[in-house]
């Protein structure tokens, strides 16, 4: 059985920045409004809230890649990040000639735009672990990462990656990470898509940086645009 204290205990040991517990019995709806009431918070006082799911997974995770902490923080820290948009791209290629090459086409891959789907607006709260809201003392949201060293197993992109599509994300639609688990990432868009166009490109993104949510998922990327316009709540997960 899972140890959410010493699982705490150990992923507040390795990203060495303030932090309060959450109620773990707090719904998706309170944990927006507190995410949301942190980051205007952290903007005035120099720090960006992530909130963190303390299960066996993440604390595997931050303990693997952690490493030498600092060294870790300060290589990251120094690497350039301005690939995101070119990293998506081949991703999103690779992905489409994966499947040119499994079903001969690319026919089934779009679909129809859906205007029966809602738009995603609450943050989820779905783990029985302990919750905590981290202080990453950065007002570089991308640099969550340098902090909490999410990812590099299997399909899910590595810190230095994530670092360099969050940047970018963020320059287009002020997306910022706001809560992560051993293997989900949820990001808050303060400005989110509007029209079909710039929704279909973001959902080519989007399978670009992780096919399972939509080999998985939504099945095809027009519905997945759907879901995406007006959206606050991006949802991404690695198996």
């Amino acid at each position: 059985m899972s140890n959410f204290s010493e699982n705490l205990a150990m992923i507040v040991k390795n990203i060495g920045c303030d932090y309060e517990k959450i109620d773990k019995s707090y719904s998706g709806q309170q944990i927006t409004e507190l995410y949301l009431r942190e980051y205007e918070k952290g903007k005035k006082h120099g720090y960006t809230p992530v909130i963190l799911s303390c299960d066996d997974n993440l604390a595997e995770i931050l303990e693997i890649n952690s490493g030498d902490i600092e060294e870790y923080r300060n290589k990251l820290l120094s690497i350039n990040s301005d690939c995101g948009r070119e990293f998506l791209k081949n991703r999103f290629e690779e992905q489409v000639k994966a499947i040119k090459k499994y079903f001969g086409s690319t026919a089934s891959l779009y679909g129809d735009f859906d205007d029966t789907i809602e738009s995603q607006m609450i943050l989820e709260n779905s783990s029985s672990a302990d919750l905590i809201l981290a202080k990453i003392p950065t007002l570089n949201v991308w640099e969550i990462f340098a902090w909490i060293p999410f990812g590099g197993w299997n399909e899910c992109p590595g810190a230095e990656d994530m670092m360099a599509v969050c940047k970018y994300w963020y320059q287009l639609y002020k997306a910022v990470p706001a809560v992560i688990s051993g293997d989900t990432l949820q990001i808050y868009c303060f400005e989110p898509v509007g029209n079909k166009s710039d929704a279909l490109k973001l959902a080519e993104e989007h399978y670009g940086f992780c096919n399972d949510i939509i080999e998985q998922g939504m099945q095809e990327i027009k519905p997945l645009a759907s879901l995406l316009m007006n959206s606050t709540v991006w949802s991404f997960w690695w198996d």
